[in-house]
């Protein structure tokens, strides 16, 4: 009985939560692995709705158009940054590389190429009225094999541009903390009001500033200028980021 009562109890600490270092290295990449995966996958759903319900007329050009476009916007609107010399010269040559690497390298576009030259070649009567039937199937279904690939270079180069525009993101959160601190410096000398349902709603809306807006970007089922969604959401992950530096508390 007495070696039952000392037996000991189990701890009722909450376990530990991983450090800032295991984060940066682990946890942050691969769910920006996944987030990238997810968009992508998102963006196919799209492509195929709309070539089923949408465009049907215009099949896998709808998505070569946007590749064009795209890369378009890549080439003439980031002649330079921060993070590269000559952007508009060394990326496209990136992406061409990877665009070999991925479906011509391995065999993929011939493939597709492939399926339509095996059904002339045959000169079996039943197998040409058999792949007279396929013929019809996997000339449809090569309409969206194409989409896949030319949607998977849309998605790479939006994520390129999205890269590129980190600076203007980085800058704006420096802005906004400069001007948030400002202004609770003149709240906390002040009598102004400190409200701490403001506070924590807006830290709230920072990560869904940063994240739905490259979501909607990366997801978008037709060609769009980069300005048109990233100048937006720059501006409300700034005023989410003045909100909540503005509504810290006055003492710490």
């Amino acid at each position: 009985m007495a070696q039952s009562e000392k037996q000991p109890r189990p701890s009722s600490q909450p376990p530990r939560k991983p450090g800032l270092l295991y984060r940066v290295l682990w946890e942050w990449p691969w769910q920006l692995i996944g987030f990238v995966v997810m968009s992508w996958l998102f963006s196919l759903l799209l492509e195929y709705l709309g070539m089923t319900f949408f465009w049907p007329e215009q099949g896998a050009a709808h998505s070569q158009t946007m590749m064009n476009t795209e890369l378009q916007f890549l080439s003439t609107g980031f002649t330079r940054s921060l993070l590269l010399s000559e952007p508009d010269q060394t990326i496209p040559g990136w992406l061409a590389q990877v665009y070999q690497w991925l479906f011509v390298d391995s065999g993929f576009i011939n493939w597709i190429q492939g399926q339509r030259h095996y059904q002339r070649q045959n000169n079996n009567d039943f197998m040409r009225e058999f792949n007279t039937i396929r013929l019809s199937l996997l000339a449809h279904l090569r309409e969206y094999w194409l989409a896949t690939v030319f949607i998977t270079m849309v998605t790479l180069i939006r994520l390129t541009i999205l890269v590129l525009s980190f600076p203007l993101f980085v800058m704006v959160i420096l802005v906004a903390l400069v001007d948030g601190l400002g202004r609770r410096d003149l709240r906390r000398y002040g009598a102004g009001y400190e409200s701490s349902f403001v506070y924590h709603h807006a830290k709230r809306g920072i990560r869904p500033a940063c994240t739905v807006p490259c979501v909607l970007y990366l997801s978008w089922p037709d060609v769009v200028h980069p300005t048109v969604i990233l100048l937006p959401a720059a501006l409300l992950l700034g005023m989410a980021v003045v909100i909540t530096t503005s509504m810290f508390k006055k003492y710490i």
